[in-house]
């Protein structure tokens, strides 16, 4: 594999909400949410020297891993579709005027997605393959929102039955076994994003998911641990191994 046709999608880092968002959230619940919610620290655990897209506003102000269509989005009943509303245990914390989220979608939504499709097609175009590594992290433990209750492991590889060979997820598990890690397949979470105008139509796009348990970098303060480095120095080995293979 040519290691130009890596993509880092990194959609859930931030903890920025635009100003002008601001007043449509209940405050009490904010600093909560977002220390719960947010992929913390992933753009820096996933800093590597290849083509990479980054959202860079909170999940909570819109979440570009949620489908744009609500009749699509199973979380939409839970209040977190594309533009959140509730907390992760139900609590109504943000109230959207008529035009707001239309807006959102437009604005936020539909030119990181854009981005991420002409990235894909790039690289396609230049090397007749991608690979997209979706980048993300998850609580230690089950939050109410969440389907899976199971007892989590170190690491979630997510796979998607078209996107992912299976040589590649078996990669990323054997290699961050070998390191000392835990690891389960798309538990907690599975699957992993294609852009739409490629999803189950060209297998040369590949996607694989890289969950990480915050319990290895970070405590419940949000604040790093000793651990991070070596976190950090482990993934890069991995998937520029994966890279020249």
């Amino acid at each position: 594999m040519n290691k130009n046709c890596i993509i880092l999608h990194i959609p859930h880092s931030s903890l920025v909400i635009p100003k002008e968002a601001l007043q449509q959230y209940d405050k009490s619940f904010l600093q909560e949410e977002l220390l719960l919610m947010t992929d913390r620290y992933t753009d820096e655990l996933f800093s590597l020297p290849y083509s990479s897209i980054v959202f860079p506003y909170s999940r909570l102000f819109c979440d570009v891993e949620r489908f744009r269509d609500d009749a699509k989005e199973e979380m939409l009943q839970k209040g977190m579709g594309a533009v959140y509303t509730r907390t992760h245990n139900n609590i109504e914390f943000r109230k959207l005027l008529p035009e707001e989220k239309p807006r959102i979608l437009t604005g936020y939504y539909d030119v990181h997605h854009q981005r991420f499709e002409q990235l894909v097609s790039e690289k396609l175009k230049k090397y007749n393959e991608a690979l997209i590594i979706d980048c993300h992290s998850f609580n230690p433990f089950p939050l109410p929102h969440e389907n899976d209750k199971s007892e989590r492991a170190d690491i979630c590889i997510g796979a998607d039955d078209f996107h992912t060979d299976k040589r590649l997820a078996e990669y990323f598990r054997t290699s961050f076994e070998t390191k000392g890690y835990t690891v389960k397949i798309n538990s907690p979470f599975a699957g992993s994003i294609v852009p739409l105008k490629y999803y189950e139509k060209n297998k040369n796009v590949q996607s694989v998911m890289i969950e990480l348990n915050r319990a290895l970098y970070m405590n419940a303060k949000g604040e790093k641990l000793e651990n991070f480095e070596k976190l950090k120095n482990d993934i890069a080995d991995i998937i520029c191994g994966y890279s020249v293979k």
